[in-house]
């Protein structure tokens, strides 16, 4: 039995997860969430819970940095992957079949909770806060959730960016998911990303502020450098690749433009006084 919607868990097996950081913007992705979340790693070893880690390349270089890594992911296919993964790591990380409103995890256990999949792929609003709620439950007091987030607009400027915006089907889509945030692929796009919730920065801040997280940062992943028209080359060139890390630097944190990146972070802190 799926522990997730059946269409979501078809998509990931039919799909290549393992491959998908090296192609096109993936390396940016990769790159970038690694700096984000490294600058929540405090100390040398944090007890780490990798949800919706997929076949587990956070998991494996975090475990590389010396910390001990749960990775927690719905899809068999994943899990087979990040087994085979931490087989080959000299500081191995585990991998577990689960979901994220239901961790395998004791109260106040855990460090740092990510979060990669589960606010985009949860559609329903109360089902995410349980999700993020259910982080907070393994948090220590003082640990922190770092949640990552597709923005609202992000299939409507891809969809621009590959000339595929007039097609009736894909305009149906992105005009739907600019107003009500929810994903439905195509049927004419077998291939596209399975359903799903893209968030507005204000509603994701929302959610975790509803959890009773303090939110710490909300950060944009790739910003706005992808954009450039020639950015594979740009990238490729390591004056041109500087100057346009310099400029996300600059904006990562202006909410007026974090719509125009594809992905979003966002970090927040459980704080009990009482604790």
């Amino acid at each position: 039995m799926a522990l997730i919607n059946p269409t979501i868990d078809s998509f990931y097996n039919q799909s290549s997860e393992e491959t998908r950081l090296q192609l096109g913007l993936g390396p940016l992705e990769f790159a970038r969430n690694k700096e984000l979340i490294s600058r929540y790693l405090q100390k040398d070893k944090l007890a780490i819970a990798d949800v919706g880690g997929g076949p587990g390349h956070y998991a494996a270089w975090l475990s590389s940095l010396g910390h001990e890594v749960t990775l927690i992911d719905p899809v068999q296919k994943h899990i087979q992957q990040a087994e085979k993964r931490a087989k080959k790591a000299k500081n191995p990380f585990k991998s577990l079949l689960g979901e994220a409103k239901k961790l395998p995890f004791a109260d106040h256990s855990i460090d740092v909770v990510i979060l990669h999949g589960p606010l985009y792929h949860i559609q329903d609003r109360q089902e995410r806060l349980m999700a993020i709620t259910e982080a907070k439950r393994v948090l220590k007091n003082g640990g922190v959730v770092l949640g990552f987030a597709i923005t609202f607009a992000a299939s409507t400027l891809a969809a621009f960016q590959s000339g595929m915006f007039h097609h009736p089907e894909v305009f149906k889509m992105c005009t739907a998911e600019l107003s009500t945030s929810l994903h439905h692929p195509p049927k004419a796009f077998p291939g596209m990303l399975a359903e799903a919730y893209f968030h507005r920065p204000s509603a994701l801040i929302n959610e975790f502020e509803a959890c009773n997280l303090q939110v710490l940062n909300l950060v944009a992943v790739e910003g706005v450098i992808w954009m450039d028209k020639s950015f594979f080359e740009s990238w490729a060139t390591e004056a041109k690749r500087a100057r346009l890390l310099q400029l996300l630097a600059q904006t990562e944190t202006d909410q007026e433009l974090l719509c125009l990146s594809p992905h979003m972070m966002l970090a927040a802190q459980k704080v009990e006084k009482n604790a």
